[in-house]
């Protein structure tokens, strides 16, 4: 891959003119969010002196812009370029510099004040995050006058981003012994039961969602570990996993040169982590691209046959991924050669469908030995398709279908400048089963984004990312193979093209906030003082004790002689509701009336059935009718906790109410 290098003057007149755009976009949003909270920014002194401030801001730039197509365009740019003359005894300012335009977004926005108050404003992060960049660009060329200014620009991007993501990752590492947001408590539930006996003392059933996921969760339970310590482990997977596509995607690739090797490199990490590709699903990858070899036949069978079998075990949706890789690189390294069709196709065909029986027979063996019923195995088939979500909506302000075309178009562009000009190299029977295999993976990932559950990011695609990346790769490395056998030339992509690679993958980091997760110790302990005591009462009475959620209290032993109830957890529950499986709902309703449980462990419920201007609100609507209502009329609110997101409900006496 070749890169064409902006000239001098347009990448300064760019650079200004970003610098100029940012601050009023900014203003624009400055003023909007002052209306939401119902502040007249206008007379507000603090509001006026920001909105100056950002209006010289922007002013500064826009005049260089202007000026740089004057006489005074040398001067300008001098100016512009002063660090690269700094005196060679002034160059180690360049190092802290660099080191506090790298960190500094991050920090800033670990500041509560700033992240309480522009968080959620998208112009005013990014213009934050440029201003971090421009002084990492100057930074860079006081220390290295040899490195270009367009080079250095993208490669301070790419580091901010990279320690802004793993920021936000490691900040979910804490001793906090209750669940951080909706699902996590399953993660670390979820994982103990494939060593039930070992961590509960007798035997459970094995996991109904993601067990490649938990099982790979699961080590930590081996030597009784805190819950901090599977938080890390959890965080170090996510990034070793992801992490190892990059080197067996280069290796593919045989990416040279060191400094692109390194700019390559890191854009693809980022660039898996916009969906993301979920950890346990990048295994399937990693054989594949390690393993699969357009020479040896007996190889490539046994990798797609293992990724097949770790597939089954995984996703649905990603039983045809591992003889969809191999069928893609297939056609991407063996030329068609004046071959019969039928005789092309017939390995890449075989792949697909052996890979694809193998991972359903896969699962099927899964079902048998987890001892759980196989209905429950394939909720997400009978679960709603929800069409309104594939344009903005309230759940996804951009709409899956806008959302996933955005992110995908420059590399599609990337596509285009490949092919331009090279038809002769391709057989149309290999470029049709290409975007054949493309348009399958972006179809099916808009169908399981649209299932109820779904729909508010791009991680339903992580199949056609990785096969987009796959592709795109080839042909702008020129690594495939010509009719004639042989390599083309490496592409030439013009710098916008490759400004636009970086937008997406960068801006899907920049709205997450890193922290360390800071909490009241002895306010937490009480509260776990008194659960212990709840339940204590429950076993001195005989009763029975239901945590929905909070099960890595049970499973890490923060709480002591409770028995598990391995049925109806939340995840479970809500799938179950979501795809409205009437038998196991009804189960759950007559334990409610007869209420079996003594205790219950939840989050706080408050019954409210949302219009779609809510997001998520099909989401709550069918756990309201399903599961909330189930309860609240026939339990009551007996203790809250609503800092720690728990509540404990115990039987109604007398006539029941419901909400």
């Amino acid at each position: 891959m070749n890169i064409t290098l902006p000239s001098r003057e347009t990448f300064w007149r760019a650079v200004f003119l970003a610098s100029a755009a940012l601050p009023f976009l900014s203003i624009w949003q400055s003023i909007n969010l002052g209306r939401s909270l119902e502040i007249d920014v206008f007379t507000r002194p603090s509001w006026i002196g920001l909105l100056a401030g950002l209006f010289l801001l922007g002013l500064t730039p826009l005049l260089a812009w202007t000026l740089s197509w004057s006489r005074l365009k040398e001067r300008l740019l001098a100016v512009a370029e002063s660090s690269e003359r700094f005196a060679e005894k002034f160059r180690w300012v360049g190092w802290p510099l660099l080191v506090i335009s790298i960190i500094g977004y991050t920090v800033v926005f670990m500041l509560p004040s700033v992240r309480n108050l522009f968080g959620d404003e998208g112009w005013i992060r990014f213009l934050i995050f440029w201003y971090f960049s421009l002084l990492g660009l100057f930074a860079i060329k006081t220390i290295r006058r040899d490195v270009a200014w367009f080079a250095s620009l993208l490669a301070v991007v790419l580091f901010q981003t990279v320690f802004h993501l793993l920021a936000v990752q490691f900040s979910y590492v804490t001793n906090y012994p209750f669940a951080m947001g909706w699902s996590e408590t399953s993660r670390y539930y979820y994982p103990s039961l494939f060593f039930s006996k070992h961590v509960y003392g007798q035997e459970y059933p094995w996991p109904i969602l993601h067990p490649t996921l938990h099982l790979l969760l699961s080590f930590p339970y081996l030597v009784e570990a805190p819950l901090w310590v599977h938080r890390l482990w959890q965080v170090v997977l996510r990034l070793v996993l992801v992490a190892a596509v990059v080197p067996a995607m280069m290796k593919r690739l045989s990416v040279t040169g060191k400094v692109i090797r390194w700019f390559v490199a890191l854009w693809m990490f980022l660039y898996l982590f916009m969906g993301p590709l979920y950890f346990h699903l990048a295994i399937p990858v990693i054989l594949l691209l390690y393993g699969f070899s357009s020479q040896d036949d007996r190889k490539n069978w046994l990798v797609v046959l293992i990724a097949s079998i770790w597939c089954g075990w995984s996703r649905v949706n990603w039983y045809p991924m591992p003889g969809v890789i191999a069928a893609v690189l297939y056609l991407l390294e063996v030329p068609f050669t004046g071959k019969n069709i039928w005789g092309y196709s017939l390995k890449p065909t075989l792949w697909f469908i052996v890979g694809t029986l193998t991972a359903f027979i896969s699962q099927r063996v899964y079902i048998v030995i987890s001892g759980v019923s196989a209905e429950l195995f394939y909720t997400s088939l009978s679960s709603n398709l929800l069409w309104y979500r594939l344009l903005p909506n309230a759940s996804y302000f951009l709409g899956v279908l806008p959302a996933a075309v955005l992110a995908s178009l420059a590399m599609w562009l990337v596509l285009y400048l490949a092919l331009r000009g090279r038809r002769n190299s391709w057989h149309p029977i290999r470029l049709l089963a290409l975007f054949a295999a493309l348009l399958a993976l972006f179809i099916g990932g808009l169908v399981v984004s649209l299932k109820i559950g779904g729909g508010a990011d791009l991680h339903n695609f992580d199949g056609y990312w990785v096969l987009l990346l796959l592709v795109a790769g080839y042909l702008t490395f020129a690594r495939y193979r010509r009719e004639d056998g042989q390599f083309d030339e490496p592409v030439y992509l013009h710098w916008l093209v490759v400004v636009l690679l970086f937008i997406v993958p960068v801006w899907s980091q920049l709205g997450s906030n890193a922290g360390i997760k800071t909490y009241d110790v002895v306010r937490t302990q009480s509260v776990l003082s008194a659960l212990q005591t709840h339940v204590d009462d429950v076993n001195a009475k005989g009763g029975e004790t239901l945590f929905i959620t909070q099960r890595q209290l049970i499973s890490m032993h923060m709480l002591k002689d409770v028995t598990l109830v391995p049925e109806y957890e939340r995840e479970d529950l809500m799938e179950i509701a979501m795809a409205n499986n009437t038998k196991y709902l009804a189960l759950f309703q007559t334990d409610m009336e007869k209420q079996r449980f003594a205790l219950i462990v939840v989050d706080p419920l408050n019954y409210s059935i949302y219009s779609r201007r809510r997001e998520f609100s099909d989401e709550n609507n069918v756990w309201a009718r399903h599961i909330m209502k189930s309860i609240l009329c026939n339990y009551r609110l007996d203790s809250s906790y609503p800092e720690d997101g728990i509540a404990l409900y115990v039987p109604q006496e007398g006539e029941r109410q419901c909400p």
